[in-house]
């Protein structure tokens, strides 16, 4: 069985309690060295296709190894932890005095607790890491002290997703969260803005399966979330299942870098490999091919890498590094090439290719493809000025909070169109994401209409001043985010 990935940072892993929680007086919610159990490292926002076309078209529900979860979920909710739905993760389970709750969702914008709006400060009683000690009477955590939500939902594995891995993709809950499939506990989040994931190919069988969530409004890293907003909770972003065979591309990055000139291009690529332990990758390898916005492919050297070394990269460097000795940056890339006077992206001319990587076998047969849009672009400050391909740019910006006026903080895709559209119409061009990543999609769209961006990590403690940031037991919270 393979070894499952854990982000648990600090000095000692809690020990499940048969299927449902940590045997320990201090929850991991209110513990700030537990970000996570189980999770899966942070990667890009991609998910797989089966061939090149399909990866073209980048339609992730037309992929034959995505489901979206999204819809309406079964759901309890609580004031206080003490009083919540225990057992709710059990198979054997009766909810059927349940309400339903719309995933993605908020809980206050449909009827469930009170929206709180906060400038700088916190909505709990700070007491850093707690956020269920009493608070004055007058505040509304008083009585909801920490509100916990319980989620049940029913999916289905194709059959055809027998003998391959499975994953499951939260894209953003808040603010802390546990997981169950079929009765069994999975793992453990943190970071409200960011995306999670789970391996749960031990825990599914085809066919039927139960989905259980419990999502606390406040934790621990809630006091890394003191931003200027609604404070709104509830699994607020897409929920997705997704597969992949033994061997896959689990990550990649990618570099583009213009010459003196900014004619021409070095594209620089770096893919990641995962495998189940005693996998066989002898023989496999990752193409790299790279399309115009018309879908035709550009003109470049044939770039390939193999699959074995990518795997074991931690071993190739230490050897390269003892052959030829050297300071300086590790090497990026596995596969680099040269592209001829590509068209250049800007926020007035938003030129942009596909990249496309192909995982092949032995026996030379696709496993999984995957793909991501790119613009050629190079960014410098010189001389107190921002260039954009050598050229002085004003920035006229604006800070974006993700905000609905119905939905809350669950962002439709029509919505983020309408903003961008009146963004450009005002001659904005250029976006905070105030105060925290956004949703990937919107990411997608300023590479499309063109629009700067200015990106920001999921850490704002206002409330409590410097105090945590200069506590050494909060160090690997500040760091993960």
């Amino acid at each position: 069985m393979r070894t499952r990935s854990e982000l648990l940072v600090g000095f000692s892993l809690l020990a499940f309690a048969g299927l449902g929680y940590p045997s320990t007086e201090v929850p991991d919610w209110e513990n700030q060295q537990v970000i996570s159990i189980n999770r899966e490292p942070a990667r890009a926002s991609f998910f797989p296709f089966a061939n090149v076309d399909q990866a073209l078209a980048a339609n992730y529900r037309q992929s034959p190894y995505v489901r979206y979860l999204d819809g309406a979920w079964r759901f309890s909710w609580a004031e206080r932890p003490e009083s919540r739905a225990i057992e709710f993760f059990r198979t054997d389970f009766d909810d059927a005095s349940w309400g339903t709750i719309p995933v993605p969702g908020t809980w206050e914008t449909n009827g469930y607790g009170t929206p709180i709006y906060v400038s700088a400060g916190f909505p709990f009683r700070i007491d850093p890491p707690r956020v269920t000690s009493e608070p004055q009477e007058h505040f509304t955590t008083f009585t909801e002290r920490n509100p916990v939500g319980a989620y049940r939902h029913e999916f289905n594995v194709p059959d055809d997703w027998h003998g391959r891995r499975v994953f499951i993709h939260f894209g953003g809950v808040q603010s802390a969260f546990y997981v169950w499939v079929n009765g069994v506990r999975v793992g453990y989040s943190q970071d409200s803005m960011s995306p999670a994931e789970f391996e749960i190919t031990e825990y599914v069988a085809s066919g039927k399966n139960l989905l259980a969530v419990e999502v606390f409004k406040y934790s621990d890293g809630s006091y890394l979330e003191d931003q200027d907003a609604w404070r709104l909770s509830g699994i607020f972003r897409s929920v997705v299942l997704y597969s992949t065979g033994s061997i896959r591309i689990s990550d990649f990055a990618v570099r583009t870098e213009l010459d003196d000139n900014y004619r021409h291009a070095e594209l620089k690529i770096k893919p990641e490999i995962d495998a189940v332990p005693e996998s066989d990758t002898n023989g496999w390898i990752v193409r790299a091919q790279l399309f115009d916005e018309s879908g035709v492919i550009v003109d470049h050297d044939v770039l390939t890498a193999d699959v074995t070394p990518i795997l074991n990269k931690d071993r190739v460097w230490s050897i390269m590094n003892e052959r030829t000795p050297q300071r300086g940056p590790a090497k990026f890339a596995w596969m680099v090439t040269t592209i001829s006077n590509p068209a250049k992206w800007t926020a007035e001319t938003p030129n942009l290719y596909t990249l496309v990587l192909t995982l092949v076998d032995n026996g030379g047969a696709t496993v999984e493809v995957v793909s991501g849009r790119l613009g050629f672009r190079e960014l410098e400050i010189r001389e107190g000025r921002l260039l954009v391909n050598g050229a002085p740019v004003r920035l006229r910006g604006a800070n974006r909070h993700e905000i609905d006026p119905a939905d809350g903080k669950a962002v439709s895709y029509e919505r983020m169109v309408e903003d961008i559209t009146l963004m450009k119409q005002a001659n904005i061009n250029a976006v905070r994401t105030a105060h925290y990543p956004s949703d990937p999609r919107w990411y997608e769209l300023c590479d499309r209409y063109g629009m700067y961006v200015m990106d920001e990590a999921n850490v704002e403690t206002h409330g409590v001043r410097g105090e945590l940031a200069n506590d050494p037991s909060w160090h690997a919270a500040f760091l993960d985010r």
